[in-house]
């Protein structure tokens, strides 16, 4: 985030500390259950938003030299992503041409993928290279099986997206970003190092898990023996940045910056927890001094889901920096996964059971509202009402 931009939201930080106030949405907002728990909507964000979009799928640590490979798996595909000999990154499909067996697992470093079943070679630029004894057998192949299936691969500002279906990733990557690319592009993702990652299922649906980042106003009921008394959790400033939703949260080691002339140039990051939500199923974080990075899937269908944490520390990390960063990772899946996830659990089951038809999203929670108003538009919804307050004492004389 640019140093001017981190002033003005210093400014707007200190208003809303000292006035007990919040960002707000122009209305708060009913939420049919259905919106949630409807397979046939889940299917339609799936082939919306899932298929037709391009998808966040790594950073740029992740797969930071050439030959360093990334497995990812995206709905009911694998991926296959990889840093080329010129250092481009590519995707294709974990599958080798000949019988479709997956060519790697996890993370690592290859010079070439060598499928397990029968040997085939291929490169890191997809192309094959051996089909060991098989005594020309396939010479009547078309070429199309010389090459694992590739898919649109771009990176940018530190991150890596692909696209299931259709073309012209690029275009519609900056489209999606809008200006959230020059804020994440100063964050210099790519001078940071790959820590750790945490993978677990739930049995909720998957926007759950993004509602529980969306809001800071359950920090203190639902965090209050944990992270509450690091946070003023009343006070967040919310901008829209194309379909990109940034929340700033601030910890209350913001009062040192905050006792600083008005005049300074002030900073925000160093003392905030700093979210770019993108629809409909990431998450990047940055937070005080590293990057979290956590995707979700929705898994067959409306009512389980999958959800990975990914952290990322500056370089140069020695052996003080490397004990904090694991603690960090420890921290934040611990929290999360002791106090959010049994209440998206929860609620959830709440609304399976139809007794409860509704949730409502307050002005105060206007990450919230931006994020499932960005689905609706997507996939065409109407179900969402916007609840507008009215001034009863209009018209009165």
């Amino acid at each position: 985030m640019h140093a001017d931009k981190q002033s003005k939201m210093l400014d707007r930080l200190r208003q809303h500390l000292a006035n007990n106030t919040t960002d707000m949405a122009p209305h708060s907002l009913q939420v049919p259950a259905s919106h949630y728990v409807s397979d046939d909507q889940t299917d339609l964000e799936i082939e919306v938003m899932f298929r037709q979009r391009p998808l966040l799928v790594a950073l740029t640590p992740h797969i930071p030299k050439p030959g360093d490979y990334l497995t990812h798996e995206v709905l009911d595909t694998n991926l296959l992503l990889v840093r080329d000999g010129e250092g481009t990154a590519r995707a294709f499909l974990n599958a080798c041409r000949h019988r479709g067996a997956r060519l790697a697992d996890g993370r690592g470093s290859k010079k070439s993928f060598s499928c397990p079943f029968h040997a085939w070679n291929w490169g890191l630029d997809g192309k094959i290279i051996a089909r060991p004894n098989s005594h020309d057998g396939f010479a009547a192949a078309q070429h199309c099986y010389d090459q694992l299936a590739e898919l649109p691969c771009f990176e940018t500002a530190g991150l890596i997206f692909v696209l299931l279906e259709g073309d012209d990733i690029e275009g519609k990557v900056h489209r999606l970003m809008g200006s959230s690319l020059g804020d994440i592009a100063n964050y210099d993702i790519a001078n940071t190092e790959y820590v750790d990652n945490r993978t677990t299922e739930l049995a909720c649906n998957y926007k759950f898990f993004l509602d529980g980042f969306a809001e800071t106003y359950h920090i203190a009921p639902l965090h209050k023996n944990t992270i509450s008394p690091y946070y003023y959790s009343n006070s967040t400033l919310v901008d829209q940045m194309g379909e990109v939703i940034n929340l700033v949260s601030p910890r209350t080691t913001i009062d040192k910056e905050l006792e600083k002339p008005a005049t300074d140039q002030g900073r925000v990051l160093p003392y905030c927890t700093t979210e770019y939500l993108l629809a409909p199923n990431v998450l990047l974080t940055h937070q005080v001094d590293h990057i979290q990075f956590w995707t979700v899937y929705p898994v067959n269908g409306a009512h389980h889901c999958r959800i990975e944490l990914n952290v990322f520390w500056p370089k140069p990390m020695d052996e003080e920096a490397e004990r904090k960063a694991r603690l960090n990772v420890d921290l934040v899946w611990q929290v999360t996964t002791d106090e959010d996830f049994p209440q998206s659990v929860a609620i959830h089951n709440n609304l399976v059971s139809g007794a409860l038809p509704n949730l409502i999203f307050g002005r105060n929670e206007p990450g919230l509202v931006y994020y499932h108003q960005n689905i609706a538009a997507a996939i065409g919804s109407e179900l969402l009402i916007p609840l507008v307050e009215v001034d009863e004492s209009a018209g009165q004389k």
